[in-house]
Order: C-alpha cells, then sequence, then structure tokens
C-alpha cells in the first residue's frame, strides 16, 4: 500500500508540474532570444500591429516587399523583416533593409519617407533601412529619441542634411553605418563622444574636411572593433598636427581601420600602438615615408594580429622590409608606390599569405621557387610594371591554384613558363611583354581551365 501510494504521489505530482509548464510555456518562452513570432504561441500587441501598418503607409512599395504586412492578419511578428521578442511580443527588430547573404536576388528598394511612428515600439532594439531610398530628405531627427537602439543601418539611403545632436542619445548603440550618404552634413563628431558602446562606425563618403576633432573624438571609443572612413576627404594637416600625441592608445579593441582614399600625408605612430588591428587599409593617400619605418612602427604592437595591410597608391620608397614580422598576414598590398631593390626570400615564408601585389614600382632581381614554395594558400599575384625575372625550374609545380594572375613587363622567357599550364582555377591571365620566343603549348591552349575569362599574351 505505501510503496503504491508514494509511487501515485509521485505521479500526480510530475502531471501537475506538466500542466504547469504547458501553461506557463508562452510567458516564459522556452526558446529565448528572438525571433519571427508564431501565430500559435506568441503575438504582437494589437497597438505594435497598427503602426507598422501606418509605417508601411508611409513607404511606397513599388514590388510588393511588404505584401505580407496585411491588416487581416492579427500577428505581425509573423510579417517579413519583423522580429518579436519570444517572452513578450513586442516588436525588437525592423529588417527592411538589403539582404546582403542573398545578393543573387534583384534588390528592390522603398521608397517615400522614414515616419516618426517607428517611436511607438518601445523595446526597438535593431533597424536596418539600408539601400532603400529616402529621396534626400534629412536624416530625422526622431531617430535619436530611440534610446534602446543597438544596432542602426542606414546605408545608401539617400538621406542629406546635417547631423549634430540627432544621435548622441543613442548610448546603447553599437552599429552604426551611414555609409553612402555623401550628402550628409558632419562639423564635428562630438557626438560620437556619447556613444560608449559603439562597435562598428562607418561614415564612408561623408564629407569631414572640417571636423578637426574627429581623431581625438574616436579615440575614446575603447568598444570600438571596426572604423571606416573611406573617402572622407580627410585633410593632410590634420594626421601631420597631431601624430605625435598618442590618441589611439586607449583603442584596445580595434580590428579593422580603412583610411583610404583621403589626403593623408602620413600614417600616425599612435596605430602602431593598437596590438588588436587586425586590417589595416591606407590605399590612395599621399603618404611619403619610407616603408622600412612604417612597417616597424606597426610591429611594435600589431606584429601577431595583423592580417591585411594595403597600402597602395601612395609615395612610399625604400626597399621592402622583412614581412616575416607579420606570420598571420593574408593580403598585402604594395602597388603604385616608389619601391625598389628586390624582392626578399623571406616573403616566401608567409605561409598564410592569399593576395600580394606589388605592382608598378621599381623593384628588380630575380624571383624563384624560393619565394613561393610555401604559398600554398595564394590566389591573387601582381607583379606587373616592375623590373622583375621569374625563374623556375621547367618541371616546378607551385603549390598553389592562382584565381588571377598578372605579370604584364616581367620577364617569363624565353620558353613558356610551364608552370602556368598547372593553373587551373585562373580566371585572369596577364603575361603580355614578358620576353617569352616560343610556341603556346597546343594541349594547353586546346585545354585552357573553364575558369578563365581574360587571357593576354601579346607583345612575346
Amino acid at each position: 500500500m505505501f510503496t503504491g501510494g508514494g509511487n501515485s504521489l509521485k505521479l500526480a505530482h510530475a502531471f501537475f508540474i506538466l500542466l504547469v509548464l504547458v501553461h506557463l510555456r508562452p510567458a516564459l518562452g522556452f526558446i529565448s532570444g528572438v525571433g519571427v513570432g508564431d501565430a500559435n504561441n506568441i503575438r504582437c500587441p494589437e497597438r505594435e500591429r497598427q503602426t507598422l501598418l501606418k509605417f508601411k503607409k508611409a513607404l511606397v512599395d513599388d514590388y510588393g516587399r511588404l505584401s505580407s504586412w496585411r491588416s487581416k492578419d492579427k500577428n505581425c511578428c509573423n510579417w517579413k523583416g519583423v522580429h518579436c521578442s519570444n517572452q513578450t511580443g513586442h516588436v525588437l527588430e525592423l529588417h527592411l533593409g538589403q539582404n546582403r547573404y542573398s545578393p543573387d536576388q534583384p534588390w528592390r528598394p522603398l521608397r517615400g519617407m522614414i515616419s516618426p511612428c517607428l517611436l511607438e515600439f518601445p523595446d526597438l532594439t535593431f533597424l536596418d533601412l539600408s539601400e532603400n531610398d529616402f529621396n534626400q530628405s534629412n536624416l530625422p531627427e526622431f531617430i535619436g529619441s530611440l534610446s534602446n537602439l543597438k544596432h542602426l543601418d542606414l546605408s545608401w539611403t539617400n538621406l542629406s542634411g546635417p547631423i549634430s545632436h540627432q544621435l548622441e542619445n543613442l548610448s546603447h548603440l553599437q552599429f552604426l553605418n551611414l555609409l553612402g550618404n555623401d550628402l550628409i552634413i558632419i562639423e564635428n563628431l562630438e557626438w560620437l563622444s556619447h556613444l560608449p558602446s559603439i562597435e562598428y562606425l562607418d561614415l564612408t563618403s561623408i564629407n569631414l574636411s572640417v571636423v578637426n576633432d574627429w581623431l581625438e573624438v574616436v579615440s575614446h571609443l575603447s568598444n570600438l572593433t571596426t572604423l571606416n572612413l573611406w573617402g572622407c576627404d580627410l585633410p593632410s594637416q590634420m594626421f601631420s598636427s597631431l601624430s605625435g600625441f598618442n590618441y589611439w592608445k586607449s583603442l584596445t579593441s580595434l580590428e579593422s581601420l580603412n583610411l583610404n582614399p583621403n589626403k593623408l600625408v602620413s600614417l600616425p605612430k599612435p596605430i602602431g600602438d593598437i596590438c588588436t588591428l587586425r586590417k589595416l587599409y591606407f590605399f590612395f593617400n599621399n603618404a611619403n615615408a619610407q616603408l622600412v619605418e612604417l612597417v616597424n612602427n606597426l610591429s611594435r604592437y600589431a606584429k601577431d594580429s595583423l592580417e591585411d595591410l594595403g597600402l597602395s597608391y601612395n609615395q612610399l620608397t625604400g626597399s621592402l622590409p622583412n614581412f616575416t614580422l607579420f606570420p598571420s598576414l593574408k593580403y598585402l598590398g604594395l602597388s603604385n608606390n616608389i619601391l625598389n631593390g628586390t624582392v626578399p626570400k623571406s616573403i616566401g615564408s608567409l605561409y598564410k599569405l592569399e593576395w600580394l601585389d606589388m605592382s608598378s614600382n621599381f623593384l628588380q632581381g630575380t624571383m624563384s621557387e624560393a619565394h613561393f614554395s610555401n604559398l600554398s594558400k595564394l590566389r591573387y599575384l601582381d607583379l606587373s610594371s616592375n623590373s622583375l625575372a621569374l625563374e623556375f625550374n621547367f618541371n616546378w609545380v607551385p603549390p598553389f591554384q592562382l584565381k588571377k594572375i598578372y605579370l604584364t613587363s616581367c620577364k617569363l622567357g624565353p620558353r613558356f613558363p610551364s608552370w602556368i599550364q598547372t593553373q587551373r582555377n585562373v580566371s585572369i591571365l596577364k603575361i603580355s611583354n614578358a620576353e617569352i620566343s616560343d610556341t603556346v603549348p597546343i594541349e594547353w591552349f586546346a585545354d585552357l581551365p573553364p575558369t578563365l575569362e581574360f587571357l593576354d599574351l601579346s607583345r612575346n
């Protein structure tokens, strides 16, 4: 009797627990986090559903992208681009921008205006309106009142007007992208100092030519991991006058820095103090330093982290340094500078290297298997417009499969280079003016790589 009663009591207790869990499941939100709602368990508040319909009315949807936003559908959590809380049903995220994960699908922009009814979403943390067309309207001031925003993407939205105080109240903002809005006016970046949580900042193509405080303001953003100032017209005197101050020492999280193209005459030394730096792009500036000095400065703290180094289209001088200081290097761009001397064999030790571009310099001498024998991951090679000779054993088989080969004006001949015939993934092959005096191997020409799109054998 006792045993049986105990089992009955346990069964009753288990049934009670199961009953409680079933009834509490919608409130507890067993699948935590954010997701598209399910009509069977969670619904958005009616007020927020009406707000979304009001937001839709302010837009011109030429292609029916918001066709799922229908008044007869009572659960807006199921609407395309709307993400709700699984606990409360409140709208948390609006994904109405270009889906960069589906590049094959044609983009169909929305037009119209950004309605202030967004203020009726108190829990909104994510707003992506990228690559829609708002017809050069001013950046709405009310955006700054969406105080819970963590992610704001307004890239390529055809916005204009000044930015000052609109964004300074977004103290939780981690991601801000204003790329492509070249009609936006920024006269100072003081508002950035109010965004202590910012991690990703992209001001690409916005004119910052009169913003004299950007370097100091940015230096206090200790959580910043990505800074894109591509084509911001940064003046040369800005860096030269401040290069002696170590403003960037507090940037302890910065991984990616893009400063091209601008008018900068030098790369400030404080960048060498950023030990987390992985990607540095400094194309199309006016830097006229010795490359060796610049590289030595970068190697002080970034030697183990640096993966991409882009210094093309400057006026860098001197010989090539020892790039093995950066064992993680994957991308090296040095084209269109004034570099001279030979290419050190040590470059062959960069076994992670995928992209090598040293074209349009004054390099000379001979490169052999020793320069390439460990570069198994190399996919892009451009040595054109130098005075280099590539001399390999006739039977040498490279460890790599290149996709693009540019060797114009390099000495490859007199025989047709047999190693070229081993490259079966190549899409562009330019070996013009390469001093080749030979016949093209018929077996190679009859069975060109299926990926080949452009072939230049001229001036041989």
